[in-house]
C-alpha cells in the first residue's frame, strides 16, 4: 500500500499540491463549523455551471421551509444561478468550498457531479481521516431501460430517490441495495410541475440521444459524418420539415419547438433546410420550463416523459428504431413502452402526424383516459410534498 501511495504522490500536479494546502489549511475552521452547527452540514450540488434539476429545487425548498439549517449549494461563481449575496450558496473550489467541506456530513447529489472540492484529492484524504459521509442521490430522471448505471456497487450511496413507485419496485429488488437505502419519496421538482404547469400553445419535440450513433475515439468531424448518416437524423429532419404537419399546428394556434439532447447538442448547426417556423431551442433554456408549458410532448426513449405523465399531459412515442436502440443504447428494463407508457407508439412520420391530429379537439390538446389511468398506476402517490419526503428520508439516514 505504502509503494503505491508513494507511486501516487509522484503523479501529483501543482493543481494536486494546491488543493492539499487547501485542505490542511480549512481543517481547523472546518471543525469548528462542525461543531458549531452540531455535525448537521448538508452540501447540495447538480451540474455546477447550471443548475436546475432535482438538486436545485429541493435547495429552493429548503430556503423557504428551513432557511436557518446549515445546507448549501456548490456552483461555479459564473453560473447564471450563483448569487454571492446568496449565504446558502457556496462558489466551487473555493476556499470556502474546501472549510464546509470539511465540517459536511451530508452529500446530495443529482448525478455523478463531486460535491468534494477536488475529487482525486479528497478521495486520499478520506482513506487516512476516515471521515463518514451520509450521501443521498436525488436523480435526474425516472429509470425506464436498464439499471446498470444505478447498482449500489456503482452508486454507493445511502438513500436512493425513486420518482414512482414501479420504478422503486425494482430497484429495491434488483439493484443490489441494502434494506432501506431506496425510497419511494418522488422527484424533488414534481411539485414544482404541479403548481406552475401552463399551456404554452407549443408541441414539444425531445428525443434521448444515442451513445452507437458517435465515439470518443473518433474526431468531430468523423462524429459529425456518423451522426449526419445516423437514422436519428434523418428521421428528425424529415419530420421538423414536414409542411403538412407544421402546417397544422399553425393553424390550431400552436407551434413546434426541437429540444435535441444535451450530448447532441453540438450537432444542432447541422439540422439545416429544416421548416423555418420550428424553433431550435438553444443552451440555456431550461428544459423544466419547457415541459411546464408544453401542450404536447413527442418523443421517443427520454425519461422527460415521466414528468410530463405526472402533470397528466398528452405525449407520443416516436420509435422508429426501437431494435437498435435497445440492442446499442440501453436494454429494456421493467418500463415497457407497449404497456405502460403514457402514450401510443408510432413508428413512422406519417402515423406520427395523424396521432398528432387524434389528440386535438379542434383548438388544444386533450389526453386519452386509456392513458391517463396508466398515469395514476404509475403514480400513486401524486401530489406536490415530494420535498418534505425527501427531507424527512435525509433526516432519517443520518440517524
Amino acid at each position: 500500500m505504502m509503494s503505491k501511495l508513494l507511486e501516487d504522490i509522484k503523479k501529483l500536479e501543482w493543481e494536486d499540491v494546491k488543493s492539499v494546502l487547501l485542505l490542511l489549511l480549512s481543517a481547523l475552521p472546518g471543525f469548528i463549523v462542525r461543531l458549531r452547527n452540531k455535525k448537521k452540514v448538508w452540501l447540495i450540488v447538480e451540474r455546477p455551471n447550471n443548475a436546475e434539476d432535482n438538486g436545485w429545487l429541493f435547495f429552493q425548498w429548503l430556503k423557504k421551509h428551513h432557511p436557518d439549517e446549515p445546507f448549501y449549494l456548490i456552483l461555479n461563481k459564473d453560473a447564471k444561478q450563483f448569487d454571492a449575496d446568496d449565504k446558502h450558496m457556496i462558489a466551487k473550489g473555493s476556499f470556502r468550498h474546501y472549510v464546509y467541506y470539511q465540517a459536511s456530513n451530508t452529500f446530495i447529489r443529482t448525478n455523478f457531479m463531486p460535491v468534494r472540492p477536488t475529487q482525486r484529492v479528497c478521495s486520499y484524504y478520506e482513506q487516512f481521516i476516515k471521515r463518514n459521509f451520509v450521501t443521498a442521490y436525488l436523480r435526474h430522471g425516472i429509470s425506464a431501460s436498464g439499471i446498470e448505471h444505478h447498482l449500489y456497487s456503482v452508486q454507493h450511496v445511502d438513500l436512493f430517490v425513486c420518482g414512482a413507485k414501479p420504478e422503486y419496485d425494482y430497484i429495491s429488488k434488483n439493484a443490489g441495495y441494502p434494506e432501506g437505502y431506496v425510497q419511494y419519496t418522488g422527484f424533488a421538482r414534481f411539485d414544482d410541475l404541479l403548481e406552475k404547469q401552463s399551456d404554452g400553445h407549443f408541441i414539444l419535440i425531445m428525443p434521448t440521444w444515442r451513445r452507437y450513433v458517435t465515439s470518443i475515439l473518433n474526431s468531430d468531424q468523423e462524429n459529425e459524418k456518423c451522426f449526419l448518416q445516423s437514422s436519428f437524423y434523418h428521421h428528425f429532419k424529415s419530420l421538423l420539415s414536414n409542411k403538412e404537419f407544421i402546417d397544422y399546428v399553425e393553424s390550431i394556434g400552436h407551434h413546434v419547438k426541437f429540444c435535441i439532447h444535451a450530448e447532441f447538442r453540438k450537432f444542432l448547426p447541422l439540422l439545416t433546410d429544416i421548416d423555418p417556423r420550428v424553433e431550435l431551442v438553444e443552451n440555456g433554456v431550461s428544459i423544466h420550463e419547457l415541459l411546464m408549458a408544453t401542450s404536447l410532448l413527442i418523443t421517443d426513449y427520454s425519461s422527460v416523459l415521466f414528468d410530463v405523465a405526472y402533470m397528466k399531459k398528452p405525449m407520443i412515442f416516436y420509435q422508429f428504431d426501437q431494435e437498435e436502440y435497445h440492442q446499442k443504447h440501453f436494454s429494456e428494463g421493467y418500463f415497457s413502452y407497449e404497456h405502460d407508457g403514457m402514450g401510443p407508439i408510432v413508428k413512422t412520420e406519417e402515423d406520427l402526424v395523424g396521432t398528432v391530429k387524434s389528440y386535438c379537439d379542434g383548438q388544444r390538446f386533450v389526453n386519452n383516459e386509456f392513458y391517463l389511468q396508466r398515469c395514476d398506476k404509475f403514480f400513486p402517490t401524486h401530489d406536490s410534498h415530494n420535498c418534505e419526503r425527501i427531507y424527512e428520508a435525509i433526516k432519517r439516514i443520518e440517524k
